[in-house]
C-alpha cells in the first residue's frame, strides 16, 4: 500500500491534480483494493489489482479510449504493477435507482454496452494479450471438465459440497454444453469482450451519465453470456422473475443493436442460450479466485458447489 500511494501521489503531481488529504482504503478484496484519493477537484482512485484480474488495468484503458463516454476515465497506468489512476464515475446504479427506475435505466444503457461488445469484436486478440480470460466454445467446455474435478479441493469439508452423484452430473453436462454452443454458434454472431459481471454495483451514474467500470471479470466468449449475470442480478434486485414481462425487457433493449444480424425470434432463442452456458462461465471464474486466493470460496454462501448447481440447473 505504501508503493502504491506513492504511485498514486507521483502520478497526480505529473497531472497537476492537488491532493488534499490522506488517502483512504474503501475496497478489499483478495484480488484487488481500491484507495480514495482527496484532490482539490473531487476525488480519484487508485485500484491495484491481483494475477487474477491482471488485464483489467490495460483493457479499462483500451475501452476508455475507444468509448470515453462509456467506460471510466482511466489517468494513468502503473508500467509494471496491474494498477491503474481513476477519475471518479459517480455512484453506483443500484444506489442511485430502484424498481422501474432502474428498469429504466438498464434499458438505457444495455445497448450502448451491446454497440461496444460489436465494435471492440476486431481488438479481441488484443484484449486476450493482456491476459483476460479466453472463454470461447471449446475453452468453456475444458474449463467446465476441469473446474468440476477441482471442486472437492476447493470445497474441502464444507457441508454444501457436491454430492458424488452431483460430481458426476456436472461432468454428463459437457455434451449438453456442446449442443448449446453449436446452437448459439450458428446464429453467426463473432466471440467478444464479455464484461460478465455487469450488474448494478458495476455501473457508475453521475448525473445524466452512465458509466461500465470494474472489468476484472471480464473474459472473451460468445457476447451473449453477459446476460446471465445481468437479468439475473436485475431480477433480484428489483423483485421481479427473470422471465418476467420486465425482465424481457432488458433482454429485448440490450439485443437490440444485434437486430441487423438475425431475426427478432432468432436473437431472443440465442438470448436464452447465451444467458444459460453463461452460468459456465461465471463458474470458471469462481474456480479460479478460489484457487488463487485460499479461502476466498468460504466467505461466500453455497461456495463453488452453489455456482455449480445452477450450471445444472440450466443443463440438467
Amino acid at each position: 500500500m505504501a508503493e502504491a500511494e506513492a504511485w498514486a501521489r507521483d502520478m497526480c503531481r505529473s497531472l497537476s491534480i492537488a491532493i488534499v488529504g490522506p488517502l483512504e482504503q474503501v475496497h478489499v478484496r483478495p484480488w484487488s483494493t481500491v484507495c480514495r484519493v482527496p484532490t482539490s477537484h473531487g476525488a480519484v482512485y487508485v485500484k491495484c489489482c491481483g494475477p487474477t484480474q491482471r488485464h483489467e488495468p490495460p483493457l479499462t484503458a483500451l475501452l476508455h479510449r475507444e468509448f470515453p463516454g462509456l467506460v471510466t476515465e482511466v489517468l494513468a497506468l502503473h508500467p509494471t504493477q496491474p494498477w491503474m489512476l481513476v477519475a471518479e464515475g459517480g455512484k453506483k446504479l443500484g444506489e442511485v435507482y430502484s424498481g422501474d427506475e432502474l428498469l429504466r435505466a438498464w434499458r438505457e444503457i444495455l445497448p450502448r454496452y451491446a454497440r461496444l461488445q460489436r465494435d471492440i469484436t476486431p481488438r479481441t486478440n488484443e484484449i486476450i494479450a493482456f491476459g483476460t480470460p479466453d472463454r470461447r466454445a471449446q475453452r468453456l467446455l475444458a474449463g467446465l471438465d476441469e473446474v468440476g474435478a477441482n471442486e472437492p479441493a476447493v470445497s474441502g469439508q464444507r457441508s454444501d459440497r457436491l454430492t458424488a452423484d452431483e460430481r458426476r452430473a456436472v461432468l454428463s453436462v459437457h455434451s449438453r454444453l456442446s449442443e448449446a454452443q453449436d446452437a448459439l454458434a450458428a446464429v453467426g454472431i463473432e466471440n467478444t469482450l464479455n464484461h460478465d459481471d455487469l450488474h448494478q454495483s458495476n455501473v457508475l451514474v453521475r448525473g445524466d451519465r452512465m458509466v461500465i467500470f470494474d472489468w476484472g471479470d471480464a473474459c472473451v466468449s460468445h457476447p451473449f453470456l453477459t446476460l446471465a449475470v445481468t437479468l439475473r442480478f436485475a431480477a433480484q434486485k428489483t423483485g421481479r422473475a427473470e422471465h418476467s414481462a420486465e425482465i424481457l425487457a432488458l433482454r429485448d433493449a440490450y439485443l437490440e443493436p444485434w437486430s441487423d444480424r438475425a431475426s427478432t425470434g432468432e436473437l431472443r432463442d440465442a438470448a436464452e442460450l447465451g444467458r444459460r452456458i453463461g452460468e459456465v462461465s461465471r463458474t470458471m471464474t469462481f474456480d479460479a479466485v478460489a484457487r488463487a486466493y485460499p479461502g476466498v470460496s468460504d466467505t461466500y454462501p453455497g461456495g463453488l458447489a452453489g455456482s455449480l448447481r445452477r450450471v445444472l440447473t440450466m443443463f440438467g
